[in-house]
């Protein structure tokens, strides 16, 4: 089977699920599409529209790609074009609203939750889709109010991500993802320091860190960012089983914690305690690791695509009603 994430859609090197080659067709013909080539728009785009054989991603879908949707799924940055293409054809719009401001600029001005609803209320209305799709429940509770149909869909953790196999001794802790640490970074340089260990930022694969860091600083340390960013980074650390110390202002992480990750906060010493409480128990690694690994299955591709088809089915249906209804 050749899959339509391929050429115009899938960017070089990135990682399809290991299902992708023998996928069955969705009730739902989808076109997945987006201005981005981000990580974002890969798990939540390319990734996904992998699941099923009628599922596209495209960055610059075609009139005959769109005709051939039932559905078209924008993903974090839409492009206005095909958003009036889409409606001039008749078709079902859902926007996965993953990451979808600018980022730290906007993070900078909206500051609380009163000046996040006033700047989303106002791109969101210029999008009118049928359904949107929020990454956490959080930003669902605390915006879903402006929207109509809506779902909270988390992200899945990589595939192929390897097992970590909690070794004896800790002996590198890591972080993945952009330079966000801010403050941070040298605060866990010099923890990292002194009890002998090493830090490393993007490690080849997470399963080779005995702890992973979860948290963000400086700029990039807002409060659009702590309070409404995906859950991406916990997914790899529960899918892989590597424990996770993350900043209590994550808010992603209080969405999906199973009650095995340790969290730290501002207060001097809290980083550092929580840090000698890992570093000290292999048997509290490895107890983290196997609860981590029993709700994986949660945040398996397959279980995240299965909730995107269900909602896409739901949208559609409720669209056909309302125009066979003249609404």
């Amino acid at each position: 089977m050749t899959l339509n994430v391929l050429s115009r859609n899938a960017s070089p090197g990135v990682e399809l699920p290991p299902q992708a080659d023998s996928v069955g067709a969705s009730p739902v013909n989808v076109c997945f599409t987006s201005r981005s080539s981000a990580g974002a728009w890969q798990i939540r785009g390319v990734q996904i529209a992998s699941m099923r054989s009628n599922w596209t991603a495209l960055n610059k879908p075609s009139d005959e790609d769109l005709e051939k949707a039932d559905v078209v799924c924008l993903v974090k940055r839409p492009d206005p074009r095909v958003i009036e293409r889409a409606r001039r054809m008749g078709k079902a719009l859902v926007f996965d609203i993953v990451d979808s401001w600018a980022q730290p600029e906007d993070g900078m001005k909206y500051t609380d939750t009163v000046k996040a609803r006033e700047f989303f209320s106002k791109v969101w209305k210029g999008i009118d889709a049928d359904g949107y799709i929020f990454p956490t429940r959080r930003m669902q509770e605390s915006l879903g109010g402006l929207v109509r149909d809506k779902i909270t869909i988390y992200h899945h953790f990589r595939p192929r991500i390897e097992k970590n196999a909690i070794r004896e001794r800790v002996t590198v802790i890591g972080y993945e993802g952009g330079d966000y640490l801010g403050e941070w970074r040298p605060r866990i340089e010099q923890a990292c320091a002194r009890r002998g260990i090493e830090f490393v930022a993007n490690p080849q694969r997470l399963a080779d860190l005995d702890i992973v860091i979860l948290a963000r600083g400086g700029e990039h340390g807002s409060f659009l960012a702590r309070q409404f960013k995906s859950n991406v980074k916990l997914a790899n650390a529960i899918g892989s089983g590597t424990p996770a110390l993350v900043h209590y202002e994550e808010m992603s992480a209080h969405d999906t914690d199973t009650g095995d990750v340790l969290f730290f906060t501002n207060q001097p010493g809290s980083f550092e305690r929580q840090l000698d409480r890992l570093i000290d128990s292999h048997a509290l690694r490895l107890r983290i690791h196997e609860r981590f690994l029993e709700v994986a299955p949660r945040f398996h591709i397959t279980s995240i695509a299965n909730q995107f088809e269900g909602f896409f089915q739901n949208v559609l249906e409720k669209r056909r009603s309302r125009v066979a209804s003249g609404h």
